[in-house]
């Protein structure tokens, strides 16, 4: 793993995946809505990972993750 990228696990909270950055508003909004402990960190600028540009990982509490997956995802496809 290099410096850029983001960590796995954060503060006790375990990755859902990486997402459009662009889709932040939406997934933070669902989170919140329901009631789900989250964080948000946006992937730096890498030069040799530009896929990364323009995404966001999303962390939850391990006992959140199934619905906050499910959750996220279902943002994720609506926003296409």
């Amino acid at each position: 793993m290099t410096s850029n990228e983001l960590q796995e696990t954060e503060n006790g909270l375990v990755t859902i995946s990486d997402f459009y950055a662009h889709q932040h508003e939406s997934i933070e909004s669902g989170l919140k809505q329901a009631q789900i402990p989250h964080q948000i960190k946006f992937h730096p600028f890498d030069p040799n990972a530009l896929w990364k540009q323009g995404a966001m990982r999303v962390y939850v509490a391990p006992e959140h993750l199934k619905v906050a997956t499910d959750l996220c995802m279902s943002i994720e496809f609506a926003n296409k």
